[in-house]
């Protein structure tokens, strides 16, 4: 991707002086994010006094320890294995709680955490599930998703790694994310907002202009309640919360101050750089690889990576 024809940055990441040219309002829309590419105004109003993030969204934002009762509760269970897990399928949750009977390998003890004293694949533990998932399909409710046809993805993630169901004996702590979406699901952005003390989805970001790295720790990024699906807490840049499976990158990008993200271009602080190749060249990477901004579902462990080179 790259772009051409402007000959600076406009205000880089210096101080904590946002530009009143491009704000974001950040709307819900059904499977992309519609934007503004010339901006409106944002979410919510940002300044850039340091508050405390325990407010607005609810959350407790104990950064090094987010789990709450179910998790301690959980741990008084006696398993050879616990983790966590989540099926979302075609924009519906699997109740594995009520899926899982008496005779099921894996048992519930509350809507995240699994336990098991039998080794067992990814794959059978969905199946007791109702759920017949392989590489490459995904059946459920009497309905088979494949991902070879256009618009289906499937997403098996173990913690930061993709898995072949059927070969992925589940391990102690893992943290699971079965994901499909399909054209005709019941899908919007960003999605059904998962509570903090629920398992929702991690990841890190580099995003870079002109050589100079964004410092997603400072007071400007870190609003309290300025985004309840994406943000950043705790003054920590790294790991970026997103409290839904369906948040795509484009969504995430746009709730932040100064940025907007669309499939055509990025604006960063009222500078439009678009992916054609005016202004200079812009990367879109996740986990190495380019993603189309507002079709990518941010998923738990993913590496964002951003750079714009502007053209002098």
């Amino acid at each position: 991707m790259t772009t051409a024809g402007c000959s600076s940055v406009t205000g880089g990441d210096d101080g904590d002086t946002t530009t009143d040219a491009v704000t974001t309002e950040v709307p819900e829309t059904t499977d992309t994010v519609t934007s503004n590419e010339t901006a409106t105004s944002n979410e919510t109003s940002h300044n850039d006094t340091a508050t405390n993030e325990t407010a607005s969204d609810g959350h407790s934002h104990s950064h090094g320890n987010e789990s709450t009762s179910e998790a301690s509760n959980s741990s008084d269970i006696d398993a050879a294995y616990t983790g966590q897990m989540a099926v979302m399928v075609a924009g519906e949750r699997v109740s594995l709680a009520e899926a899982y009977g008496s005779d099921s390998t894996l048992t519930m003890s509350d809507k995240d955490t699994w336990h098991t004293n039998e080794t067992t694949t990814l794959a059978t533990a969905l199946s007791e599930a109702g759920v017949e998932a392989n590489e490459s399909t995904l059946s459920y409710a009497g309905k088979t998703y494949d991902a070879s046809e256009n618009g289906t993805k499937i997403s098996y993630r173990v913690d930061s790694h993709e898995v072949d169901p059927e070969e992925y004996t589940l391990e102690s702590d893992d943290k699971v994310w079965v994901l499909v979406v399909s054209n005709d699901s019941n899908v919007t952005t960003p999605g059904e907002y998962i509570p903090p003390e629920n398992l929702h989805v991690h990841g890190t970001i580099e995003f870079t202009v002109d050589g100079d790295e964004l410092d997603f720790s400072r007071d400007k990024y870190q609003q309290a309640g300025h985004n309840d699906h994406f943000h950043f807490e705790g003054g920590h840049a790294d790991p970026w919360h997103a409290h839904s499976a369906h948040v795509t990158l484009g969504y995430a990008m746009s709730t932040l101050d100064g940025i907007n993200m669309t499939d055509e271009a990025i604006v960063y602080n009222g500078v439009r750089y678009p992916y054609s190749g005016e202004n200079g060249t812009v990367t879109v990477t996740v986990n190495g690889e380019p993603v189309a901004p507002n079709d990518y579902y941010l998923k738990n462990g993913d590496s964002v990576r951003i750079v714009i080179e502007p053209s002098d």
